[in-house]
């Protein structure tokens, strides 16, 4: 074979492997980034459940507050009563009383809805808690399962490398057909033809005059796939 065509083809065995290692680290990436969004998502209904406790916990103690200053309210407005000079103290009192004591029912029936409220509140807590720790475990097992190893990082590098090497030496206007069929995801970037029947695996019979212009090393493309064409000697086969 031509040299040409014989650094194309180191070069695209090459690009094999770099391609397979390549697409293990993308699939490693897109399973660590779907295994992250789901945890992110239990872990954001774990901590929107708090939060709605935490919110009625707030209320809960306004509430008590609230009653334990209409107690003090009362308390104070019944000893007014006793010393009230005139029947307006007297009757102001009273009403003030019966205010606090009014705002008081209320302040207590708000505090038994959500005391029922906050009960179911704290039991979705513990079922988020639950499948928060239990999707964090599956996380866990998960990472360390698909974990990198060192070795095929490395791979990957040098691979990356020697194809950049490899890419140098070759002949420029093979390199620019052969990395735009890369890049376009071609499944037969390059297609050997038979030097007998002159037939390429498609079934395409390529003229003598393609034939020689192959073996001269220069630049000859499928017209079915624009795959590139290579032939090796008669004596290889």
């Amino acid at each position: 074979m031509h040299p040409a065509i014989i650094q194309l083809l180191d070069l695209h065995r090459i690009n094999q492997n770099r391609q397979l290692l390549k697409n293990d680290r993308q699939g490693r990436s897109s399973k660590r980034q779907q295994a992250d969004a789901a945890l992110e998502k239990y872990k954001n209904l774990h901590a929107a459940a708090e939060a709605k406790v935490n919110d009625q916990d707030a209320l809960i103690r306004q509430y008590t507050a609230d009653v334990e200053r209409c107690d003090a309210e009362i308390l104070k407005l019944r000893s007014q009563q006793m010393e009230a000079k005139t029947n307006k103290e007297y009757l102001d009192c009273i009403n003030g009383v019966e205010t606090a004591k009014a705002e008081k029912k209320l302040r207590e029936e708000s505090l038994s809805n959500l005391n029922a409220t906050v009960d179911e509140l704290k039991a979705n807590v513990e079922k988020a808690s639950a499948q928060l720790a239990d999707i964090q475990a599956k996380y866990d097992k998960f990472i360390a399962d698909h974990k990198e190893p060192e070795a095929a990082g490395s791979s990957l590098e040098e691979v990356e490398r020697i194809y950049g090497e490899k890419r140098q030496g070759l002949d420029a206007k093979f390199l620019e057909v052969y990395e735009r069929l890369i890049e376009a995801k071609h499944k037969t970037p390059l297609l050997e033809v038979d030097p007998t029947t002159r037939a390429t695996p498609l079934g395409q019979i390529i003229s003598h005059n393609d034939c020689e212009r192959i073996r001269n090393g220069e630049l000859v493309t499928d017209p079915m796939t624009n795959g590139i064409l290579y032939m090796k000697d008669v004596s290889e086969e």
